[in-house]
Order: C-alpha cells, then structure tokens, then sequence
C-alpha cells in the first residue's frame, strides 16, 4: 500500500510490516498475540475488558487491548515485583478474580501492566510501556470527577510511572489528585456494608497516601499535604491474614495482628522530623546544642522503634528464611532498607569532621554503620530469590549509603577500606541493575559519579558539610543539581584539572579510590 508506514512493534523489532485490513493487527502482531499500533482493536478472544465499560458505553476505537494470558503475566509481575513495597493497594485474591474475569477498571488495569512490563523477559511487552501508560492517564483524566477507590489506586500507579521516567513534578500532581479523592470520598469512614477486605484495603491506601507524601514532596520541595498527626485509622493487619481473607468476610476471625506495613508507617513517622532537623540545621542555623539534642531525641525513637518490633520482625537470618516462605520476603527487606536509610540520613551531619565532639565521633560511626548495613542488605536481597527490592526509591537510598561509603573510602582506618570499597561497588553493581526497569537512574548515577569526583577535588574531610547542596543531594532528589557548581563542567581552568587528576591518581596508590566501570 503507497506511503503505508511500519507499526511501532515491527519498526523496533526490524521486521516486514503487512496487513490486509488497515482497523486489524498486522500479521506480525497477530502472529505475536501483541498490541499493534497500526490496528489497536484485536480479536474478541484478546479483549483486555469486557465489550462494555462501567458506563455501559462500548470501549473507544483508540484504546487498545492484550491477550488474557498477558494481562495475567503483567499483573503477577507487578505483585511479585512491587506490590507491599513501595505502595500497599490490593487485596491479592481480589485482584487476581477480578483480572481474571474482566472486572478491573480498564485506567487501573492498564496502570498495573505498565509497571508490570518493565519485568518482562519478552522485550516487545517491555516496550508497551509508554502505550499502557499513556492510555490509563488518558481514561483517567476523561473521567477524573469520577470518584471513588480505583481512581485512587489508578493515581499512585500513574504516580509511581511518572517517577519512573523523571517527570516528579507529574508524579506529585497525581499523588496530590490521589490525596484530594481520598478526603473528598472521606476514605477511611467506613460503611457498615463494607467487608473486612474492603476496610483493610481503604486503610492501605490512607497509608501508601500518607507515606508517599513523605517521599515526593521532600524529592521536590513542597509542604506535606498529610499532618503527621493525621492518623484516621487503625493500621494495616498482618500481610498473611489479610491476603488469606475469603473475598466477601465480613469479620476478621482471627485476632488482630500488625503486619509489615504497619511497622513501615511507625518507621516513616519519623521520616519526615529527620528531613525537617536537616532543613533546620541549614536553613534556620542551628547551634551545636540544639542539633545534639534534637538528632539524639530521633536516634533514641529509631533505637526503640527497631527494639519494639516483634520477634518475628526483627532483621535475623531466620526471620528472611520465614518471610520467604509466606511470601513477605520483599516487604520484610523492604522495611529494613527503610530504618538503615533514614538512620543514615539522621546522622550524616556528622561526618563533617568539624564536629569533633565524642558525641559527634560517636554519631558519625552509626552514620556509617548504617550504610554498610544497607549495602550488605540490598546485597543480600539481589542474590537470594524472593527477596525482590527492584523499586525506585531502592535507587536513591542506595545513593546516600554509597555517598557515605566515597567518605570511608576516602578518610576512614585503613582497615576500613576494603569493606566500603566493596560495598560502593556492590551499590554501584545495584543501581545498573535497576537502570534496566526505571530510566530515572540515568540521573542518579550521574549524581553519584559528580559526588564522588567533587570530593576528590575537594581533597579534605569537609566534604560531607551539611549545606543547602547538601540537602538537595540527600533529600531534595528529584530536582537537578545546580550545574554551576557542581558539575564535571566547573573545571574551568588547568589548576582544576590537575586538582582532579592528582588527588584520584594518589588515593588510588593507597587504594581509597574506586571508579565507575560499569558506567562506561
């Protein structure tokens, strides 16, 4: 056909484009049982939905629609991958029946597979991606007056998407959207109608509200929309009841239990006073009395939140050996990067060797320790099976454990050099592999090859000051480092150069320097 031009799929994957009705699939696609860009509507049998939607009005002619056996695929991906980490949204049985019969609110369905694809092994589902999601914002935004619990969960999916590919400004205007429904449909008054799947399920949601709030608003600077005395609800149940509950229970037969989730939101109440004392201590210049005071107030919450866990909760070889088993191996991992993360941020201040104090030695250590711990998790957690922490916040707190690592790499005992040039490579070896699902890393990599290059340049042991740089490297982390300062392009002159070329060719005789080779 004249001036016919290749489907998506068949351009990326180099083959013959042919079709014989210009509203069907082409062959290769249909062959593949794969989306075709050319003629989205495929066969009947590889209806995404059923023929009508929950308006009663037929799909429209520029949605499309994949095979059964791929929407199930995607789905476990996403459960598997993601699912009790980063967000807390699903009660499983539920969503698995209702995928399975074609009941799932076609935004949110479409949602859930993109973050799916990005897990796939077969490249040409990796690669609808950008379809799926592009189309669930579509349906999402028609129909955004439409209030109720799979807006909600279709807006931190959609948030969770716009992170993934840098566009934070697009991810806090949806989780802002998911908030605002929330209050509106006043999420956590619950009906007498409502099953106890239904109640647990309204409080994860309040809850992944309520964390994520932390996270992106801090990533770009904005007020926290959720008080943190803004709790309306109990918090969640244990993972394994709540995902064993029959679909309609109306009571919980079993005694209450607080499972994983319910840890992580007593660890993120403390999230957000770290991230305020970091701002008070560059912004509000503290004096060293009131930092001591204020840091050892949170470090004596973070040593009694850790001691306050069940024994089953607590981080022991035994305890990942039991989460595997039911299943909660990632959740339980994911909980444990979370408490290392923020004691690391809550001690960083100190690594600023001016502040020589035994107080402050005493600190910098725990700063330290914590990396390393993360490191040595994070490891763990790549190399055994069922473990999975491939979600995007992993990224950015393996970035603030590697940036206290470059500092014991740089100025730590010898007998410390090993050990943090190891861990740096194991982050290092992380973050590439991350790299492969969320094309944010690209950004973060960077900022960690600047960070280690400017402290080489600095070339003494004030490199780790706490100052409004600072602040934005370790909390700030959507928004972009200031180029003018810190770049590779502020080596202007000659004297730089050498600065640079000097200070790595000497602490790499006395092995205190790692480079970046899977960057290359």
């Amino acid at each position: 056909m004249a001036g016919w031009r290749a489907c998506k799929q068949c351009r990326f994957a180099k083959r013959k484009c042919s079709r014989v009705d210009i509203n069907k699939p082409c062959a290769q696609c249909r062959k593949r049982q794969v989306p075709c860009s050319k003629g989205m509507k495929m066969t009947r049998d590889a209806d995404l939905l059923p023929s009508r939607g929950q308006d009663g009005h037929s799909p429209t002619q520029d949605s499309f629609d994949l095979p059964q056996e791929v929407i199930v695929g995607l789905v476990e991906h996403y459960i598997n991958k993601l699912h009790d980490r980063p967000h807390s949204l699903f009660h499983l049985p539920t969503l698995r029946k209702q995928v399975q019969n074609r009941e799932v609110n076609k935004a949110l369905l479409l949602a859930i597979c993109s973050l799916g694809s990005r897990f796939s092994a077969d490249p040409e589902i990796c690669l609808l991606e950008e379809q799926l999601t592009a189309e669930s914002k579509r349906l999402i935004l028609a129909d955004l007056e439409n209030i109720c619990l799979e807006g909600i969960q279709t807006c931190i999916l959609i948030a969770n998407l716009c992170a993934a590919v840098a566009k934070p400004s697009s991810e806090a205007l949806f989780f802002r959207i998911a908030i605002s429904m929330a209050q509106i449909m006043q999420l956590t008054v619950f009906k007498l109608s409502d099953s106890v799947v239904v109640c647990e399920t309204k409080k994860r949601i309040w809850w992944t509200l309520f964390m994520a709030d932390r996270w992106y608003s801090s990533g770009i600077s904005l007020p926290r929309q959720i008080s943190d005395c803004d709790r309306p609800t109990d918090l969640p149940m244990d993972e394994t009841t709540f995902h064993t509950l029959a679909i309609n229970q109306k009571v919980l037969d079993t005694p209450y239990k607080p499972g994983l989730w319910a840890h992580m939101i007593t660890l993120v109440d403390l999230f957000g006073p770290i991230q305020d004392l970091s701002r008070r201590i560059v912004e509000d210049d503290l004096d060293e009395i009131d930092v001591d005071r204020a840091t050892h107030n949170l470090s004596c919450k973070l040593d009694l939140w850790e001691e306050m866990l069940p024994p089953d909760t607590k981080l022991t070889e035994e305890n990942l050996e039991v989460h595997k088993n039911r299943n909660t191996g990632g959740a339980f991992v994911a909980l444990h990067l979370g408490f290392h993360h923020y004691s690391t941020l809550l001690h960083f201040h100190y690594l600023d060797a001016r502040q020589a104090s035994h107080e402050a030695r005493f600190y910098a250590e725990r700063c330290k320790h914590h990396a390393f711990r993360y490191s040595e998790l994070l490891r763990f957690a790549r190399e055994h099976e069922g473990f999975e922490a491939v979600y995007l916040t992993v990224a950015h707190m393996a970035v603030v454990s590697s940036s206290v690592l470059v500092h014991t790499l740089l100025f730590g005992d010898e007998d410390q050099i090993s050990t943090a040039r190891n861990s740096l490579n194991a982050n290092f070896e992380a973050l590439i592999e991350l790299e492969q699902y969320w094309p944010a890393l690209k950004s973060m990599i960077n900022r960690l090859e600047i960070f280690q290059n400017m402290c080489l340049i600095s070339a003494n042991q004030h490199t780790h000051t706490l100052n409004r740089w600072m602040i934005r490297f370790l909390i700030e982390h959507a928004l972009p480092i200031e180029e003018k300062v810190w770049s590779i392009g502020a080596f202007t002159t000659a004297d730089d150069l050498q600065i640079f070329s000097s200070e790595t060719q000497k602490l790499t005789e006395q092995g205190r320097f790692t480079s970046f080779p899977l960057l290359e």
